[in-house]
């Protein structure tokens, strides 16, 4: 019997994603190895050899789609079980990621307890809670996470407003398709919310770009309260 700690690989190009997977699993023994685009997590499952991999779907050079087919012919980490984290719950696209070879796809908001069981039944291997980790240590400290979260925004601010100027709905689809997936896991269950919305919004066939603007607006003002409650400005 293996009792080593079980290794993981996150591969997202998402900060936020990242941050929120790496914390959750900081209560567990196990080690984590991330990546932030498809071709480099290919290479780092090749190097430290996973017992699973964590695989976002929509990635730069290479998305999950093709990096599942790729890991999928690699003789080296073919047998390496895979959970795609997708936050599109669509039954084609679920459809499409097992197809390519995903052993499983678990949507955002991740579940923390859905994905430890998942791990643990791809793995046949218990992941294992910190000794001596009590109640307390266990609860989810919001105020660094909001501060992690607030410190990163800036990029995403930009972003937004260039996308809503140009009227990018693309862009913006994938924007509050990643804030609607993290958010909540960092503290901002109201943004979540805000973002399912406005994803909502920019897919629609008639697209009301002044509900969008007001939305946007609206969780600029949730970060600068924030930023100022948490003494960040």
């Amino acid at each position: 019997m293996n009792n080593d700690p079980l290794k993981i690989l996150i591969v997202d190009d998402s900060d936020l994603t990242r941050t929120s997977l790496l914390d959750l699993f900081s209560k567990y023994i196990c080690t984590i190895y991330t990546s932030i685009d498809g071709l480099d997590g290919i290479q780092k499952a090749v190097n430290h050899k996973p017992d699973l991999i964590l695989l976002d779907i929509l990635m730069p050079n290479l998305d999950g789609i093709k990096s599942l087919q790729v890991i999928k012919i690699i003789n080296e980490i073919k047998n390496i079980p895979v959970i795609v984290i997708s936050g599109n719950s669509n039954r084609s696209n679920m459809f499409a990621c097992l197809e390519s070879g995903a052993d499983k796809v678990i949507t955002k908001p991740i579940d923390e307890t859905k994905l430890i069981s998942s791990i643990e039944e791809l793995t046949n291997r218990k992941l294992e809670l910190i000794q001596n980790t009590n109640k307390e240590l266990l609860e989810t400290d919001y105020s660094e996470l909001k501060k992690i979260y607030i410190k990163a925004f800036p990029k995403k601010e930009e972003q937004i407003i260039k996308a809503i100027s140009l009227k990018d709905k693309d862009t913006l689809a994938t924007i509050f398709h990643e804030l609607k997936g993290v958010s909540a896991s960092m503290g901002f269950p109201e943004i979540t919310e805000i973002s399912k919305e406005i994803e909502l919004a920019v897919n629609s066939q008639t697209i009301d770009w002044n509900f969008i603007r007001y939305q946007a607006d609206e969780i600029i003002s949730i970060i600068e309260r924030n930023s100022f409650s948490l003494n960040l400005e």
